[in-house]
């Protein structure tokens, strides 16, 4: 992926849904669900741009609580033409949080590594 890794996020408490999303501007082409909780969104590229975790405190295993006070995130994505592989680190002032979700590269996506960055 081209351009800025950097990442802005937002939690509802209610839903207990997270959204995460590059700050960078990006044309939407898709959206994969990696399971039913899990989705990723690519840009015209096919290039990693946002991700929806639903049931958020369940996938990573935290109090909703705790995911109100997020002060960093990072995100590592592996795509090569078998599998899509995304590793999430959230971490708020007492903890670290953290998941992994695979999903078969059915959408071609182009090989590549990622590193994104939200504090």
């Amino acid at each position: 992926m081209n351009g800025d890794n950097s990442l802005k996020w937002s939690y509802d408490y209610e839903c207990d849904a997270l959204f995460i999303h590059r700050i960078e501007d990006y044309d939407y082409e898709e959206t994969v669900e990696m399971t039913c909780d899990v989705l990723m969104d690519f840009d015209t590229l096919l290039n990693p741009s946002a991700f929806e975790f639903l049931n958020a405190s369940k996938i990573f295993k935290s109090d909703n609580g705790d995911l109100q006070n997020i002060e960093k995130i990072k995100i590592h994505v592996s795509i090569n033409e078998d599998l899509i592989k995304l590793y999430v680190d959230i971490f708020t002032p007492d903890d670290k949080f953290n998941t992994i979700n695979k999903f078969i590269n059915d959408i071609n996506a182009p090989s590549c590594e990622k590193d994104m960055f939200a504090s």
